[in-house]
Order: structure tokens, then C-alpha cells, then sequence
């Protein structure tokens, strides 16, 4: 069952438009990767109204502006550029969400702050940036959520608070089979070994929808000389772009590629090879 759909939600700005498609099915954790300024954020935005948008928006099989008060508790967000005012006590949001969320699992909330050493005193705006982030990550994920939406959960965070991090969200979907997850990040290491399908976005639309393993499994780097690159079979291209020895080039069946070029170099697939060969692809296009 699919959670969230999105069918070419639009939204429009004087130099950036936004027109994706995606969905997140249930039981599954859903990765969203691009370079800064591509719409991930715009993205998971739109999900909530938070910026508004065209086209169309399902949340639970309905209408995303027509949830009742009850379906919208149902859902989690942490957004990097929204949270509670910075005058608001540390103390005060775990009333809040109590508050706000019927199903605030408050047992939960204090292991996650302890967890990841929230003070327990002091007032918002005096939280480092990681602490800051961490608690925005705990808000969204203490109140048994069908949909969560985490817009780059690890940034800025050291590696023992990512893993930190990425540990809880597999914890959360092996206790809520029935939820799913969408989270963008930067660090597409985090999602090879976390997110079930990823999908790409440049320059606002969607160019890339793959399961997780099918990437790290059947996808290689080809990496060519340019007259190599204009004899090579295309059958399995996704994409290229220009390197100091000629061609990087992107496949989706790298196995075709070492049996019948056995004198090219043939790296296994990565997600930063689909982000960086097909954004700059798009950009020697241009």
C-alpha cells in the first residue's frame, strides 16, 4: 500500500520549477538524493502544504489538504529550516508533543534525549547545530508515525551520531512494519546500507527510480577512453560525463560490460556515481 504519492507536484518560482512523481510504500524505507538546490527540500515542503503546490498530493489513499486532525498526527516531519521558536525550553517540547500528538510515547522521547545527550535545561536557541538536529529528529519519530519525513536527518552530525541516527530508523521500521520512512540526504553512504529504493532529483524533476540493491548490485561506473566510449554498446547506458582520461560512464548492467569489454575498468555501482555522472551529464548537455 502506498503511503505517499506524489503525481507531478508543481511548484513554480521565478527560476526554479518543481515537477515530481514518486511514492512510498508501506514497510519500506524510501531515499531521496540530489545536489543542494535540486527540490528535496521543496519536496517534502509540498508533502504538507508547507509550500504549496499543484497537482496531486495522497497521504493515506486521500486527498494530503483533506487529512482530519487524526491523519495528520499520524505523520512525522523533521525540516532543516523548521522547528520550535529558539525561546522555547528544552523541557517545553516534550509538553508540546505530548500535547500535539495523542499517541507521544514520552518513555521514548526521554531514551532518544538521553540517548543522544540533549540537555535537559536551557533554552532552544543555546543548542550546537548537531544537538539541534538530533532533537529535531526525536520530535519527529516519539509518537508512532504512519509517515515520516526527514529532510537530511545526519547533516552536520559526527559519524558516531549518524550511525546514531540511521540505527534508530531501522529500529523504527522492524517495531512499525505498517509506517514507512522518505528521507533525503547528502551522505549517500548512509542510504546504501539503509534505504530500500532511492530516487534522484536535478533540477527539480525526478531522473533516477531504483531499488537500493539493484544499484549497489547491478549498476557500474564504466570508465573509458572517448573513442572506447563511441564504439561501446549504449544498450545499458543511464548516462556519462567527461573525465581527464575521456569517459565516466554510467550502466545498469555492469556484468554485460566485464564480459564483453574485458580491457575496461568497471567499478561497482554507487550511489554517488548516479548523482555526480547524471547531474554533470545534464549540465554538458545544457
Amino acid at each position: 500500500m502506498a503511503l505517499l504519492c506524489m503525481e507531478h507536484a508543481s511548484v513554480r518560482y521565478d527560476r526554479f520549477n518543481l515537477d515530481v512523481s514518486l511514492t512510498v510504500e508501506e514497510g519500506m524505507i524510501t531515499g531521496l538524493i540530489g545536489r543542494n538546490g535540486s527540490g528535496k527540500t521543496t519536496t517534502f515542503k509540498s508533502i504538507v502544504d508547507v509550500v504549496r503546490a499543484g497537482g496531486k498530493i495522497e497521504i493515506f489513499g486521500k486527498d494530503s489538504r483533506k487529512l482530519t486532525e487524526d491523519e495528520r498526527s499520524q505523520i512525522g516531519i523533521a525540516y532543516t529550516d523548521v522547528f520550535f521558536n529558539g525561546e522555547y525550553s528544552v523541557p517545553s517540547i516534550r509538553r508540546i508533543l505530548a500535547a500535539a500528538y495523542k499517541n507521544f510515547n514520552g518513555a521514548e522521547y526521554d531514551r532518544m534525549t538521553a540517548r543522544f545527550g540533549i540537555p535537559k535545561k536551557g533554552k532552544i536557541r543555546n543548542l550546537s547545530t548537531g544537538e539541534l538536529a538530533k532533537l529535531r529528529f526525536i520530535s519527529a519519530m516519539t509518537h508512532d508515525a504512519k509517515l515520516v519525513i526527514l529532510d537530511e536527518p545526519t547533516s552536520g552530525l559526527d559519524v558516531v551520531a549518524r550511525d546514531g541516527i540511521l540505527d534508530e530508523l531501522r529500529n523504527y521500521m522492524e517495531k512499525h512494519e505498517d509506517s514507512a520512512i522518505i528521507l533525503s540526504s547528502n551522505i549517500t553512504q548512509d542510504l546504501e546500507g539503509l534505504a530500500d529504493d532511492v530516487y534522484m532529483i536535478d533540477n527539480g524533476k525526478i531522473v533516477l527510480h531504483e531499488n537500493t540493491d539493484t544499484i549497489t548490485d547491478d549498476y557500474g561506473l564504466v570508465k573509458c577512453t572517448e573513442e572506447q566510449f563511441e564504439k561501446l554498446d549504449k544498450e545499458y547506458v543511464k548516462g556519462s560525463k567527461k573525465a581527464p582520461y575521456g569517459r565516466d560512464v554510467l550502466v545498469s548492467q555492469k556484468r554485460f560490460y566485464l564480459e564483453n569489454y574485458p580491457g575496461m575498468a568497471v567499478e561497482d555501482g554507487m550511489l554517488d556515481h548516479c548523482l555526480i555522472v547524471l547531474a554533470e551529464n545534464k549540465e554538458e548537455q545544457a
